[in-house]
Formats: C-alpha cells, sequence, structure tokens
C-alpha cells in the first residue's frame, strides 16, 4: 500500500469515528479508532522506507556521474614529491610547474605564504609593488613636479607654452634570496606538511626581514637631506601636516620600537594618557590620522638609541620589484654522512628609489 492510499484511508476512517461518535456508538467508535491508530503507525513506517529508498537512488546518481570525473590532483602533494625525487603519476607531473630544476609553488600556496608575511610586519605592501617577469629590466617613472611653471593663463590668440615630460629611468636586478633547509627520513612520509612548514614559517620570517632591510636602507639613505631634530612628538605632526596634498592621501609614519613606545606612553603635565596612538576598523593603528607602522629597531642602526620617524607616501618612495614565484629544490649531492635531504627556497626581488619628496627624518633623542 503506498503513502497517498493509506492517508486517504485516514480520511475515511477518520470520518467514520466522528459519524459514530455523533451517533453515539462508542464501542464502535473504540474499534475504528484503534484502526485509524494502526493505520497512522503504519504510515509512519511507509515515509520512512519511502525516504530511505529516494537517499539510495540519489547516491545511485552520484556514484554513476563520479564515475566520469577525474579526482583533483593535490598540487602541493606533487610538488613535495617532485622535491623528493619521487615518481610522479602522469597527473601529477602534469600539475607540477618547473624552473630549471626547481619546482614551483601553485598559485594558491604563494598567496597563503603572502598572507603570512602580512602577519610578520611586512613593509612591502606600503610600496609600490610591480610584478615583472623577468629578473632584470628597465622602467621609467615620470618627474611629478615637472612642467608646474609652464602651465600658465592662455590669453586670445597667444602660443600656449609646450611642457617636455620628463622621465627616469630606474634599472631593477631581481636577486635572490632564500634559506636551505634539512628533511629528515621520518618525516619524509609527511614531507608535504613538512614543507608547508619550512615555507610558512622559517621562510616567511627571514624574508620579511630581508625585505624590510632593503626598503628602509632605501628610506634612510633618501632622508639623509630631509632630516630634523626634535624633542616633542608636535614635530611630527607639524611636518605631516606640511605634505603637500598630492602626497597626503597615501601618507604613513615609520617608527622603531622606541618610537612607538614614546607615542603609545606621551602623557600631559598632569600625567593623563593623550592617547596619540588610535586603533582604526580595520585594525590599523594611527598616529595623527595616517597609519604608523613598527618596524624593527636593529634594521635601522646609523641612528641607534634615539626614537626614529619617517614621515612619507611609501608608494612614491618606494619601488619594489618581485618576481611572482617561489621556488624550491633538493640537493643531488651524493653522500651517506646523514639521512636528511636538503631543501633549498627561493625568491627573487629587487628594491628602488622611487620621488623622495615626501621623505622627511625626524630624530628625537632617548633621554
Amino acid at each position: 500500500m503506498k503513502t497517498f492510499e493509506i492517508k486517504e484511508k485516514i480520511n475515511s476512517l477518520s470520518e467514520e469515528v466522528r459519524s459514530l461518535l455523533d451517533k453515539k456508538e462508542l464501542e464502535k467508535s473504540k474499534e475504528k479508532m484503534e484502526e485509524l491508530r494502526a493505520l497512522k503507525e503504519t504510515l509512519k513506517i511507509q515515509e520512512e522506507l519511502e525516504q530511505e529508498e529516494l537517499r539510495n537512488l540519489n547516491k545511485q546518481k552520484q556514484i554513476k556521474k563520479g564515475e566520469n570525473k577525474v579526482m583533483p590532483v593535490n598540487e602541493m602533494r606533487a610538488i613535495t614529491k617532485a622535491v623528493l625525487g619521487k615518481e610522479l603519476t602522469p597527473e601529477e607531473r602534469a600539475n607540477v610547474t618547473s624552473s630549471g630544476n626547481s619546482a614551483v609553488l601553485p598559485k594558491q600556496f604563494i598567496n597563503e605564504l603572502m598572507e603570512l608575511k602580512k602577519g610578520y610586519g611586512a613593509l612591502k605592501d606600503y610600496c609600490d609593488v610591480i610584478v615583472v617577469n623577468k629578473n632584470t629590466g628597465t622602467m621609467p617613472i615620470v618627474d611629478l613636479d615637472q612642467n608646474a611653471d609652464t602651465y600658465a593663463v592662455v590669453t586670445e590668440g597667444s602660443s600656449i607654452t609646450e611642457g617636455a615630460l620628463v622621465t627616469t629611468s630606474i634599472d631593477f636586478s631581481c636577486k635572490k634570496y632564500g634559506l636551505i633547509q634539512s628533511l629528515t627520513s621520518e618525516l619524509v612520509d609527511d614531507a608535504e606538511v613538512e614543507i608547508e612548514n619550512i615555507v610558512k614559517n622559517n621562510f616567511a620570517t627571514i624574508a620579511v626581514t630581508k625585505e624590510n632591510k632593503e626598503i628602509l636602507s632605501i628610506i634612510d639613505t633618501a632622508s639623509g637631506s630631509h632630516s630634523t631634530s626634535a624633542d616633542d612628538y608636535t614635530a611630527i605632526t607639524e611636518i605631516m601636516d606640511k605634505q603637500l596634498p598630492s602626497v597626503r592621501h597615501g601618507l604613513v609614519t615609520l617608527t622603531n620600537v622606541e618610537g612607538y613606545a614614546f607615542l603609545k606612553n606621551a602623557v600631559d603635565k598632569n600625567n593623563r594618557p593623550l592617547n596619540l596612538v588610535t586603533l582604526g576598523a580595520d585594525g590599523v593603528e594611527y598616529f595623527h590620522g595616517k597609519p604608523l607602522i613598527v618596524f624593527d629597531s636593529s634594521l635601522v642602526t646609523t641612528n641607534s638609541g634615539k626614537k626614529i620617524f619617517y614621515s612619507l607616501n611609501m608608494k612614491e618612495a618606494v619601488k619594489f620589484f618581485e618576481r611572482k614565484d617561489v621556488t624550491i629544490a633538493r640537493s643531488i649531492e651524493a653522500g651517506f654522512n646523514d639521512d636528511t635531504v636538503k631543501v633549498r627556497v627561493l625568491e627573487r626581488f629587487d628594491v628602488k628609489k622611487g620621488s623622495d619628496r615626501s621623505i622627511q627624518r625626524i630624530l628625537i633623542p632617548s633621554k
């Protein structure tokens, strides 16, 4: 008996019970009520059976669809096998991109690495990042202050002053930066996790430190002729307010740990906090309405012991050239002195000075 047939019989039997009750035939109504309860229980069981049959049918359809599908290849596992010298299946081989004798990490893994670098305080994201497809090349930079005097009022019949487009060429050469780590034989079977660990921890920490040092070196050198000594934070805010409107939009303040602590703990004459550093809704700390970025004090040693502040538009000031790939390779040297496999991780980038018109350095002696 199907579900709809049981439901029809339940409706019919319910009407019959009501009719018997109206006629005050109590015994007969009790008998019919027992039949009604039994039918309702039967309906529940029948509905469960039909639902189970439907689930089984859907599973069979999914299995049939899956027969025509190729299972996706785990790209990271394929990369790992290639690095460790293991044999690849044809599907895995098709998913491994190589550069010379090295394997190039898959795109989504590169993106994860970039996210992790941000967590270590990378300055690169504030620069003008230029992705290049070769290690060396030239990029033209337009002089931002050019032709200001030639842009003038034009009177009727007079000639329009002609200005020249002045550009400066920046030569870049992306150098290799990397490290070598060892995989023990016990970890080879779990090599996917191990290689991820190498890249996401050791490599990210070292790479960000090196990138930050190169960026700060450019900024500190360019600020040599634009350096001010001060005793108070108001010197910083005054310099920020004097920046050109075109510069101010992307203005940031860089400071070492001593400078950050100085601003964070500043108090008035009554020893009340000035709250100079505020936390925005975006999770970024701000000083005088602009992002405040803290760097490792050891990365700038020319003015050690002082509170160092740089006010600048980093998009203008620093050009960061990078090749958007990270390569990993295993050592091929013969030897049995240990049971490890050496793995090398490399990235390529170069840092160049752009326009230095916004770079200002403020030094406050430590008391």
